[in-house]
């Protein structure tokens, strides 16, 4: 659940660096060496068990990379498109982490 609000909180600030860009803003910097080793440990665990499609994982480091961009001053229209994503992503995790009850 946790995971799906940092999901949330990066797909907000894909969102608004698509404007203009959060260049050295050490905040933006660490929610990318954040992502990026989240978005590692996914995609490297699901290989070692042989799922070799984590999208999860892939939307994770696809994020970090654009955080990065947004930091060293690039922003595109791109960022936004990839922050709703993650909005969505975010809310889609807490939602599967909620248990069901019976």
């Amino acid at each position: 659940m946790i995971l799906g609000v940092l999901d949330i909180i990066v797909g907000a600030i894909l969102c608004f660096a698509s404007g203009s860009p959060f260049t050295g803003n050490g905040f933006v910097l660490f929610f990318t060496i954040i992502f990026f080793l989240k978005g590692l440990w996914s995609f490297l665990s699901s290989v070692s068990a042989g799922f070799f499609f984590d999208i999860m994982g892939i939307l994770d480091l696809l994020s970090a990379i654009l955080l990065l961009l947004s930091y060293i001053g690039i922003a595109h229209v791109f960022l936004l498109f990839i922050g709703i994503i993650m909005v969505f992503k975010g809310l889609y995790s807490i939602a599967i982490g909620f248990p069901t009850a019976h």
